[in-house]
This record gives C-alpha cells, sequence and structure tokens, in this order.
C-alpha cells in the first residue's frame, strides 16, 4: 500500500476534473482526495501500487472530454490509512494561470437534452454542463465561482442546485447551470426594441426565411443573420453594412449539411466539429446553392456550426444563415442591447435578445487548414484565454501590440496570454475596447505588470496607449521583430533564426516603412540581413486603398521608358489628372513614403493584372491575385538579390518589366498570377540560402500576413525544405499582426533578463 500525491496541470479547472477523478478513483477501489489549487488539480490517492498506476494511466488516457493535461508530477507521501475518496471545496476553483477554459460549445449530451421532449431542458437556450456552454465570456473575476459571474444574478432552482452540487452529476460544479425555471430567457424584438408576440426563436426563424436581418445575441456578442441562399437579402446586408465584397461567415445546422455545401477534407471536419468551434474557411461545392454574393472574391466560404443551445435552436428551422459580426464596419462586436441601438433599425430587422449579460465581449476564431494544420486568421472565442508556454520566466509583461488585427499579450511567470482579437485601433470605439480590455486581463489574472512593450510606430495608437501608462519600463520593439519572435516562441526555437517577416507595413529602425525583411534574430536581438527594394507610396495610407497607385510606382521605376500611353493601356483605371499628379508626387517624394512592403508588391500586381484596382477591405488585391493563380506551371520570372553591402536588396524588377509587357501582349492572367507567386518563393527561398549560409543558421522562420496566402505558404516552405532548411511557421497565433504582441512580450523578458 502506498499514497502518491499528483499535481495536473493544463486545462485541468472549470471542466468536469474533479468528479471524473472521484469516479476513477472509486472504479480502482483507492482512498484519498482531489482539490483545486492555483497551480493545478491536486489530486492524493491510496491503495495498491498496481492500482495507482492504472488509475494514473487512465486519467492521462481519458481525461473528460475539454480537459487538456499539460502535466502530471507525482509524488509518494506517506500513507493515512482513511477510507473513501473526498472532492475538497476550494476558495481557488479555476484560476487561469492552472488553465482555466474559454468558451465551450454546446456538448452532445446536453444537445440530446434541448431536442427530447420529456426532458426538463426540452427547447431551453441556456442548457450547459462541466463540459460545455460560457466561460472566459461571463467571468467578472476569479476564482471562477457563480457569484462573480454574470449568472449571479440568476438564483438556481431547488433541481439546478441539485445537480450543482451533486459530485456524481454531469453538472456539478457548472457555474452557469440553469434551466427554464431560473435561468436566463430569450426576447424576440422589434426594429425599435419591442418585444413581439410569439415564441422567440421561432417567430425569428419564420421571419428569417422570409428575407428579414436579425441581430442575434450569442457567446461574445451579436451576430448578424440573414438566409445565406437568398441573393437579395445578402445583398442588403452588404449595402446596410457597407461590406460590398469582404466575405461572410456562414453557420450551418449540423456537419451534414456543411458537407452539402462545402468541400471537405478530414482535418476540416475535426475543427469544424472542436469544442472551439472555430470558422473554417472552406472549398465551396460548385453550384451548392448558397448565395454568389457570400464570397464574392474568392470559391470558398468562413464555414461553422452551431455552438450555443440557441443556435441550434434556430439553425433546426431555417436553411444555411450568414452569421457575421454584429458592428457597423471597423467596430467591435455590440456586446449588449445599449450598443445593439447602433446596429438595430440602421442594419437589423430585428433581433433575438437575452437577459445574460456578456461580461467580455469576444468575436469568432478563424482558421484555414494548410497541409493538415491549421493556419489561424483570427484567434478568439473558444481559444482565448489559453496561454501559449514562453522559453523565460520574468517579470511580467504587458505587451500592446500593433494597430490592425490588434490583440494585447500579458505574462505571468512562463505563461503568456494573448487577448482576444480586439480590431483595428485607428476606430475609437475599438481603442476603447483595448484599453478596458487590458485592465480587465490584468485584473482578471491578478497580474500587476513591470514592464510594457509597444512598437517603433510613434503614432499607433497602441504604442501611445504604452508611452502614457504608469509603467516605468518601456521597451521599444520593432513590429518585425515582433512577428519573428512570437514564431519563435510558438515553436519553443533556441537560439538564432533567419526570419521572413513579409506584411503589409511595419514602422523600421530607419523610419521608412518595411514588409519584405529578412532577419537575423533571436528573442533579444535582430539584425535586418536583407529587404525587399523599397519604392514611394504615392499618398501613404492613400495608397494602400488604392493599389493602381503602387502599381504606377513600381511602373515608373521599373519601366521608366514607358511613356504615358504605354502606362494608361496598362492601368486604364488611373484618370489622367490623378496620374500627372501622382507622377510628381512620386518624382519629388512629397507625401510618398518609401516602403519595402511585401503586401505592397502584391497590391502592384493585383492591379497591374487589372484585378483591383482600389480596395474595399484589407487584403482584397492580394486575395484576388491568389484567387487568379490557378495556372498549373513552375515557371518563374527574373529577379536579382544585390548581396555588395547589408542589408541585401531583393529586386522585383525584372519581373515587373516582364509583366507588363505579357499583359500588354495579351498574356494569360492566370498563368502571369502562378508565375508571379513561384517568382517571389524561389527569390525568399534563395535569399534565405545565402543568409543562412552565411550565418551558419538552417532554421527558418516565417511570419507576416502575407502567409495567410496558403499558396505562397506552400510555396516558399517547400523551396526551403528542398534547400535542406528547417522551416517554422504559426502553429497556435495568426502569422498578420494578431501575433506581435506575443512577439514583443517575449523580446521583453528576454531583455530584461539580459539588462
Amino acid at each position: 500500500m502506498k499514497r502518491i500525491q499528483a499535481t495536473v496541470t493544463g486545462r485541468v479547472q472549470g471542466v468536469g476534473f474533479r468528479p471524473t477523478v472521484a469516479r476513477y478513483a472509486a472504479d480502482f477501489g483507492l482512498a484519498g482526495q482531489v482539490s483545486n489549487t492555483p497551480l493545478g488539480v491536486v489530486i492524493e490517492v491510496e491503495g495498491p501500487t498496481a492500482k495507482i498506476e492504472s488509475f494514473l494511466d487512465r486519467l492521462q488516457s481519458a481525461p473528460p472530454p475539454q480537459a487538456r493535461i499539460e502535466k502530471i508530477a507525482v509524488d509518494e507521501v506517506a500513507a493515512v490509512g482513511r477510507k473513501g475518496f473526498a472532492i475538497v471545496a476550494s476558495s481557488r476553483s479555476g484560476d487561469l494561470v492552472a488553465g482555466m477554459p474559454p468558451d465551450l460549445a454546446t456538448c452532445a449530451d446536453c444537445l440530446r437534452e434541448i431536442n427530447d421532449p420529456d426532458n426538463r431542458r426540452y427547447r431551453y437556450p441556456f442548457t450547459n454542463c462541466t463540459n460545455c456552454g460560457p466561460r472566459f465570456t461571463i467571468i467578472e473575476r476569479l476564482p471562477y465561482d457563480r457569484p462573480v459571474t454574470s449568472m449571479k444574478i440568476f438564483e438556481m432552482c431547488p433541481e439546478c442546485s441539485r445537480e450543482y452540487h451533486a459530485p456524481t452529476d454531469r453538472r456539478y460544479d457548472a457555474q452557469p447551470n440553469a434551466c427554464r425555471v431560473c435561468g436566463p430567457s430569450v426576447k424576440f424584438v422589434d426594429a425599435r426594441g419591442n418585444a413581439l408576440p410569439g415564441e422567440p426563436i421561432a417567430e425569428a426563424a419564420r421571419l428569417i426565411r422570409s428575407s428579414a436581418i436579425v441581430a442575434v445575441k450569442g457567446l461574445g456578442g451579436y451576430h448578424l443573420c440573414c438566409d445565406a441562399t437568398n441573393d437579395a437579402t445578402v445583398r442588403l446586408l452588404r449595402e446596410r453594412k457597407n461590406r460590398p465584397h469582404k466575405s461572410l461567415a456562414v453557420m450551418f445546422a449540423s456537419l451534414d449539411e456543411a458537407q452539402r455545401y462545402c468541400v471537405l477534407d478530414e482535418i476540416e471536419r475535426k475543427f469544424l466539429t472542436d469544442v472551439a468551434r472555430p470558422i473554417v474557411i472552406a472549398k465551396l461545392r460548385k453550384g451548392c446553392g448558397l448565395s454568389a454574393l457570400i464570397s464574392p472574391d474568392t470559391k470558398d466560404v468562413g464555414a461553422f456550426l452551431p455552438y450555443t443551445p440557441l443556435h441550434h435552436l434556430l439553425l433546426a428551422e431555417t436553411e444555411p444563415l450568414v452569421m457575421t459580426s454584429g458592428n457597423l464596419a471597423d467596430e467591435p462586436i455590440a456586446k449588449d442591447e445599449t450598443e445593439l441601438r447602433r446596429i438595430l433599425g440602421r442594419i437589423a430587422d430585428y433581433a433575438l435578445i437575452h437577459d445574460r449579460p456578456i461580461v467580455r465581449r469576444c468575436d469568432d476564431s478563424v482558421m484555414k487548414m494548410v497541409d493538415g494544420k491549421p493556419l489561424h486568421i483570427r484567434r478568439s472565442r473558444g481559444l482565448v484565454p489559453d496561454h501559449v508556454e514562453m522559453p523565460l520566466d520574468g517579470l511580467p509583461v504587458l505587451a500592446c501590440g500593433a494597430e490592425l488585427k490588434n490583440t494585447f499579450c500579458v505574462t505571468r511567470g512562463r505563461q503568456a496570454f494573448a487577448s482576444q482579437h480586439i480590431g483595428d485601433l485607428s476606430d475609437y470605439i475599438a481603442y476603447k475596447f483595448f484599453t478596458e480590455s487590458v485592465a480587465d486581463l490584468t485584473k482578471l489574472l491578478e497580474v500587476e505588470p513591470r514592464a510594457v512593450a509597444h512598437d517603433l510606430h510613434p503614432d499607433y495608437l497602441a504604442t501611445r496607449y504604452a508611452l502614457e501608462s504608469p509603467i516605468a519600463t518601456k521597451i521599444a520593439v520593432q513590429h518585425h521583430h515582433a512577428h519573428i519572435a512570437s514564431c519563435i516562441v510558438e515553436n519553443r526555437l533556441d537560439g538564432k533564426v533567419v526570419g521572413v517577416a513579409l506584411d503589409g507595413s511595419g514602422y523600421g529602425t530607419d523610419g521608412t516603412i518595411w514588409g519584405g525583411e529578412f532577419l537575423v534574430a533571436d528573442l533579444a536581438d535582430v539584425r535586418r540581413a536583407a529587404h525587399f527594394r523599397q519604392y514611394p507610396l504615392p499618398g501613404g495610407d492613400e495608397a494602400t486603398r488604392n493599389p493602381v497607385r503602387i502599381a504606377l510606382s513600381y511602373l515608373l521605376a521599373d519601366m521608366p521608358e514607358a511613356d504615358e500611353a504605354t502606362i494608361k493601356k496598362l492601368l486604364p483605371g488611373l484618370e489622367r489628372e490623378e496620374f500627372a499628379v501622382l507622377r510628381r508626387m512620386i518624382e519629388t517624394g512629397m507625401r510618398s513614403p518609401m516602403s519595402s512592403s511585401a503586401g505592397r508588391l502584391f497590391d502592384a500586381v493585383s492591379a497591374l493584372l487589372g484585378l483591383c484596382d482600389r480596395i474595399t477591405y484589407e487584403g482584397q488585391a492580394a486575395i484576388r491575385l491568389q484567387e487568379r493563380a490557378t495556372a498549373q506551371t513552375e515557371e518563374t520570372y527574373e529577379y536579382t538579390i544585390e548581396q555588395a553591402a547589408e542589408p541585401a536588396i531583393v529586386s522585383f524588377a525584372p519581373m515587373i518589366r516582364r509583366i507588363a509587357e505579357e499583359k500588354l501582349n495579351g498574356a494569360d492572367t492566370a498563368t502571369i498570377a502562378r508565375k508571379f507567386h513561384n517568382t517571389v518563393a524561389a527569390a525568399v527561398a534563395e535569399t534565405c540560402a545565402f543568409i543562412g549560409e552565411a550565418e551558419g543558421l538552417d532554421a527558418m522562420a516565417l511570419s507576416g500576413g502575407v502567409f495567410q496566402n496558403d499558396l505562397l505558404l506552400r510555396l516558399i516552405e517547400n523551396n526551403l525544405r528542398n534547400r535542406g532548411m528547417r522551416v517554422y511557421t504559426h502553429t497556435t497565433l495568426p502569422p498578420n499582426d494578431a501575433c506581435v504582441a506575443l512577439g514583443q512580450a517575449a523580446v521583453a523578458v528576454a531583455r530584461l533578463r539580459n539588462n
């Protein structure tokens, strides 16, 4: 006989871990106890050695469905000889440091209950248990107990209370536990906020089928919802939301329904049905029946499945539904009925609301599959607040992130907590969301940051926030170093790497706009070894919204002999007066900052091929260029790498000239677009090879928003591996600016340790 103490860390609190431990202990006839602590779940079991080993094996191989065990540390302790097994009450249940789970999609057991007419939770839209339901979006503070969640206003009825306090029940210690008698309720209102008669969900479904646009309150905020098969309604939604082209997400009632509309492989099916229920970008079936206006620029769709009982009940009575963020353009998702007023009557005709307050807004997560691995586009609901393990332990740091696709990051020991998606901080409401969320997460984690990390760009609102912060130690981190540092952290790399950072823009140490960068970096240090050739951007930010301006800049630099008539043939969307003004700006450098941006290279070629003169959403020109690259060819264009001095210059001038000539001669744009992708991949691989050889490095870390282009990502990875390189990409966070905060935090911790 012996007694052991096992400390289990990971996502092990708030997921029914203690009742599972108690059942397993009973199965093996073991005595002891289990409790929650700030460091994890602590288990003590006493009995025969063989049975203890079998108990631990089962716990490791069959934990609760939503648990994620990171480590089980076992120590032998003195036997006490007591009988029975106890679940010990804890004053710190669900501490985030021990792995508090994010919001969890409705489990199969709860789904059966809401569809069972004989069950007391039949059609109840807030059914949940320890295996599912809201977590992150309802917590006010820790410890995670009902009195400090938004469920505190709902007193459990005797039946729910019995479930909640019974260790053997599926709802034991399930903080959001409720039923129709004692829990939240739903209401259907018109554009003025007046409640309408009838069963709310059934009435909402009826009006959606009749072409209405309905705002639906979910876990982390409102969606704008309409029939995804109805062209007229989708068009109206786009007009009202001022979103003419950007793809809209579609929610399907089930995996079977999703497969009728989308081509899904095994990995895509796995992630669609994952407890996080992310939006998964999937290929549409030809003639599937969805409105062509869902994704006008691509042949795919952001597909996802219901993740709350309310969604399940609504989708059971409708066709597939557009489910896009409930907000005005660039604003955060609306989370309460006050914010609902901004979209109800302006965009939505009706609203399906409920009275469970959303404490913390959290938009949907988005990903696509690349070679069987998830490529995150947005990491938010269902994934936050899972932490990322840091390679270094140090003082707590607040990292403020970037301006676009903002997230921030808070560290605690070796754990880095990246926030939910915040958005574009140039919008005041989004900036307010940012400041509120920083205060919220640091309070939730009980962290007082000792240093604040920020971008070099002096005009980023996130930078200004950091510089105005009362935190004394401020650490500036170059944008692309942060990108590469994030990739280093996610892949747990040690030592220096060759970092390839390809994105739209980042403030460089020389005051110019960077974005096509080759860095030799570790967490503390960075050196710019090479970059794409720089071009002027006439009008600065205005050029990023008008790719035709960027194309003109490239043509004037790379085809100086081209006359106005030739340029007009190549860029018919450019007005004559506009041409004269822009040419003068480029030649004089007036309001035309220099940029090495890879994103702007894609914009220029897209405009040159006539695919996108002016954009209506970020990345549109590049998306259209990738979509056109369907030709099956391995051909490339010429490029040069000028290595006479550091940093080396990667120039695509020969390619731009040849593309222009082929365009004038009527060449196939699908072939040009594919050869363009092949050329960029070849140039990146060759540049990495010569830097790697010079530095004695074979580890290549890829980051930046351009790597959301899965065609380019595959081509670069293949080119590098064919040269014997080890290639690392993002595995947990998006490669876009949402990863910058994690990188800033890692650099700050490393520099603080070095100093």
